[in-house]
């Protein structure tokens, strides 16, 4: 291979990672353009096809801001509460969103995010002295990665529904890989959805890439701890995972005779970022119940056969890396033989493993204190290597942490393993002709990417049957229930709302038989959460995590729309809850559903063909 000047390299690698940036920020807003111009007559896009719900959480705590708030509560309850909740990343984004609007505001987001990640990553790649082929590779790998779901695709749910191979549907026992519907745990699909996922992934970028530079100087330390409190600010879980990282880099920079003690000061230093936000938080935990009850809500990690299948050709790839030479002289196979033998052994484990916790703490705390045993082993002098590897094999256990936010901590986990397979793909390919290395890339990219690609179609898909995800929630607002969004949008005073719960929509064949994984415009669209995200209002069962006993709050809503009753006892609810206006659905719009009238509740704000805004009496 001809040997490139290190200014010819940076040209080379520049005009790359310039044009994927650019690729990352129109990719991450193709779907999003394409809703907004292909919508319906009068529709109006919400800009959100994936967890609507979760996105109208955001877009109430941005509203707040909007609103001149700097300290949010929680508009989806109405639980009293001292609204102590601070969100950096929210608060700017309602400045903004005051000047462009929320939906507008969250697409530029995602693709300024998206566009800085590419950069961001870059930049600690580039300290792993690889060719520049490798260096390629684990960007596009990183941003497209994904692992077996796009053989299994589904466009709703967790469960396998649709036909599917036997081995398959076997070894996952009937659970998609979470590839499939897991954002935060890869790049794309991330860029596709949460501009929270991107700006957060990029500080984790830009805090690891500020404790590799500590080795040799103070001047990131105070960058790096304003952007670790940020962190912890605004998704205080990745703050947990860096904190596992970094001490098994630790050990492997210890192992090498790197750990010294300014690196550690320095390192100390930036870690201290987080204090003020920590304290807070942990204030706002004693203080708000309604806070203390949204922390309980069970996010349990999935089976650890989905989360393989969705890393798997990733895994395979790294391989190579993980033997890689120690020292020049010494490879560590027994210890990666190891941790491919632990992997085999937690799948096995796996077939037990059906909800709540995998692993008790006992056993968790043995499995961290062994893959911190297998990372002394196979550490390198290289820095940067030693931390892409310390976070994958800490990232793929971290998960598995026993405590209700398990999930959460899966959070960039394609990252690493993506920048370890590629440097396990040039390995491979390094003494290949160069027709034939550029055969083989293109197929693994191709094969990799397959997963990340059909999210993209998937937002375009579910934008064109104008159903989110969740099912119960439209992409678009009808414009009979914009005027009502509108109305109260309008309406300064505290507002209580109720809304009907969602009720989705299946589609059935020619012979009425349910289709898998299939579902159309819900029947009855949930405003609740799009009432609290787009006008600020309290609603009283808007959120599943958000809202204090929502499946109870959310049975007695059922009850109020859609069971009959007297006029008299309905108002008495109303007046309970403290509810001070009804989205009424209209029973001559929905008349399968055989609707109580409920006109004569108050006085009517909105009288629309399909929603009327009452204001109760």
């Amino acid at each position: 291979m001809t040997e490139v000047s290190p200014e010819e390299r940076r040209e080379i690698e520049g005009k790359f990672v310039r044009n994927l940036a650019i690729a990352a920020a129109i990719l991450a807003g193709l779907p999003a353009l394409i809703a907004w111009q292909s919508g319906p007559i009068g529709g109006v896009y919400l800009g959100h096809q994936f967890a609507t719900d979760d996105h109208m959480v955001y877009a109430a705590w941005m509203r707040q801001a909007m609103d001149g708030r700097f300290l949010f509560d929680n508009r989806f309850t109405t639980d009293a509460q001292p609204g102590l909740t601070i969100h950096l990343y929210f608060l700017v984004m309602g400045w903004i969103a005051k000047l462009i609007g929320i939906p507008v505001a969250t697409l530029v987001a995602r693709m300024g995010f998206s566009a800085a990640f590419v950069f961001l990553l870059h930049r600690l790649v580039r300290r792993m002295d690889w060719t520049i082929h490798a260096t390629k590779l684990s960007l596009l790998f990183s941003v497209l990665g994904g692992g077996v779901g796009f053989a299994l695709w589904h466009d709703f749910g967790v469960a396998i529904v649709k036909p599917a191979p036997d081995f398959l549907n076997q070894i996952l026992m009937g659970r998609l890989p979470i590839d499939t519907w897991q954002p935060e745990g890869f790049v794309l699909s991330s860029m596709l959805t949460n501009g929270l996922f991107m700006v957060s992934l990029c500080l984790i970028l830009y805090i690891f890439d500020c404790f590799l530079e500590a080795e040799e100087s103070w001047k990131p330390v105070l960058p790096g701890a304003i952007a670790f409190g940020v962190l912890m600010n605004i998704h205080s879980y990745d703050v947990l995972l860096i904190g596992m990282v970094m001490f098994g880099f630790l050990v492997m920079a210890w192992a090498r005779d790197k750990a010294t003690k300014p690196w550690i000061i320095r390192s100390l230093a930036i870690s201290a970022g987080i204090i003020p936000a920590a304290l807070w938080f942990i204030y706002v935990l004693r203080e708000d119940p309604v806070f203390q009850a949204r922390a309980a809500t069970e996010t349990f990690s999935p089976n650890f056969r989905q989360v393989l299948f969705g890393y798997f050709f990733l895994i395979l790839l790294a391989v190579p890396t993980l033997f890689a030479s120690r020292d020049g002289k010494k490879r560590p196979y027994f210890a990666s033989g190891l941790y491919v033998t632990v992997l085999l052994a937690l799948a096995v484990m796996a077939q037990n493993h059906t909800d709540g916790y995998f692993l008790p703490m006992v056993i968790w705390v043995l499995l961290y204190g062994f893959t911190v045993f297998l990372l002394y082993s196979v550490a390198n002098l290289n820095s940067a290597r030693n931390l892409f590897v310390s976070w994958a094999l800490v990232g793929t256990i971290s998960i598995y942490f026993p405590m209700l936010f398990q999930r959460k901590l899966g959070m960039g986990l394609v990252i690493p393993w993506a920048v370890l397979a590629a440097g396990g793909a040039a390995i491979i390919l390094a003494k290949q002709e160069r027709s034939a290395r550029n055969l083989a890339t293109a197929l693994a990219i191709i094969i990799i990417g397959a997963s990340g690609f059909r999210w993209v179609f998937r937002e375009i898909t579910l934008a064109q049957t104008n159903v989110a995800n969740t099912i119960v929630h439209p992409v678009y607002l009808s414009a009979d229930a914009n005027k009502v969004i509108t109305a109260l949008n309008a309406i300064t005073d505290k507002k209580v709302v109720v809304a009907p719960p969602g009720i989705p929509a299946r589609a059935v064949d020619s012979a009425g038989q349910t289709i898998p994984d299939t579902f159309l415009t819900p029947i009855m669209p949930d405003l609740n959460p799009i009432a609290s995200g787009l006008t600020g209002a309290y609603t009283y069962a808007g959120h599943w995590s958000e809202t204090p006993k929502y499946n109870e709050r959310r049975g007695e809503l059922e009850r109020f729309f859609y069971r009959p009753g007297l006029p008299e006892d309905k108002k008495a609810w109303l007046s309970e809850i403290g509810a001070t206006y009804v989205i009424v659905p209209s029973p001559e719009a929905f008349p399968q559903m055989e609707l109580p009238d409920l006109s004569s509740l108050g006085e009517v704000v909105v009288r629309g063909t399909q929603f009327s805004l009452i204001k109760v009496n």
